[in-house]
Parts: structure tokens; sequence; C-alpha cells
């Protein structure tokens, strides 16, 4: 199976280093595609063009490059790599990045680590995502079970299976079913009813 070359975009305001960096990145058979010598452009084109990194140099439109990575790593735009000939402190917990000058020897190996660093934390988000729905729906299939419970005098069993027997009648979720149950019978419990849209 055929990967697709990861897609990056660059961002400097020296051409030669625009230049150094997109030999380099495509030597080693990444797509570059697009170069910004300014924050705002580089947010348009990150923003408008699908990119898996963008590569930032610190020095872009007079040191507002840290700003520009922040938007992007706050949007989840993209995986940043941040480059810098100065102190580095102010990456070392946020940003990937790597000291001038720029060879392919340490930007490849950036490059390589920004990228799985970022594909592992999309990947967790989305776990974190999926968890956190599991459990808000469980919450709320507990929450008509005991107002089904109280109502009808069943037991936990009965109320699940009624729950379960219900939506795939209607067609649809327990998660569902459940939030139907708690706005048509949750005044009962105290619980309150949602507004209507």
């Amino acid at each position: 199976m055929v990967r697709l070359r990861d897609r990056i975009i660059l961002a400097s305001v020296i051409p030669a280093e625009l230049k150094l960096m997109n030999n380099i990145l495509q030597r080693a058979g990444y797509q570059v595609t697009a170069e910004a010598d300014s924050v705002g452009q580089a947010l348009r084109k990150v923003r408008s063009l699908y990119c898996d990194l963008i590569i930032i140099d610190s020095g872009l439109d007079g040191g507002k490059g840290y700003k520009l990575a922040e938007i992007v790593d706050q949007d989840r735009l993209a995986a940043v790599l941040m480059i810098t000939d100065t102190d580095v402190a102010y990456f070392k917990h946020q940003f990937a990045y790597i000291l001038k000058p720029i060879s392919s020897e340490n930007l490849i190996p950036a490059v390589k680590s920004a990228l799985w660093n970022w594909r592992r934390e999309e990947e967790l988000r989305q776990r974190i995502s999926h968890l956190e729905n599991k459990l808000e729906t469980r919450i709320l299939v507990d929450r008509a079970k005991g107002i089904l419970m109280d109502i009808q005098g069943w037991t936990e069993e009965q109320a699940h299976r009624y729950i379960q027997k219900e939506a795939m009648n209607q067609g649809i979720t327990a998660r569902q079913m459940a939030t139907m149950i708690l706005q048509k019978l949750g005044k009962t419990r105290g619980l309150p009813k949602k507004e209507e849209e």
C-alpha cells in the first residue's frame, strides 16, 4: 500500500532558508505545499490548505513566529516544528524545535518526531473523546433506568431491556432513547427538562 506523502508548509522570511528546507524535505520524500513569509500569510495557508506540519522560523515577523505556532497548535491545524537560533527555553515543553544552522541531519529527524507526536496526540484525543461519549451515554441510560424503575416498579434489568428494545424499535441509539425518557419523565425526579430549540 502506497502511503501519501506528508504535506508541509514552510514559514520564514529568509529565502535561502526556505530553499534549503524545501530541497531537504523533497529529497526525503515530503511534499512542500506552500511557503509563507509572514504570520498572516502562513496562517491563511495553514487554514486553507490541508497540511500535516508547519515549520516556522521563530524570527518570522520580528519574532512573532511563536505566536503563529500557538494559534496553529490551539486550533489543532497541524503539527508544529520551530526553527530558532536563540534560547529555546520557551519551546521546550510545547513545540518540537531545531537550532540553526538547518541541515538534513537535524531537520529530517525533527520532522519525523513532530509528525509522530502530533499523530499520537490526535489519536489520544480521539480515544478520550470516545470514552467521554461512552461515559455520558452510560450516565444518561442509568438515569433513565432509575426513572423507569421508580415509575414502573421494574428491576434494573427490565428497565435496561426496555430502553434497548425501544431504541431498536425506533431505530435510534440507547443514548437517544434515554434522553427521550429523561425529557418526558424526568420532571418526576426533579431533573431539568431540555428546552426546545
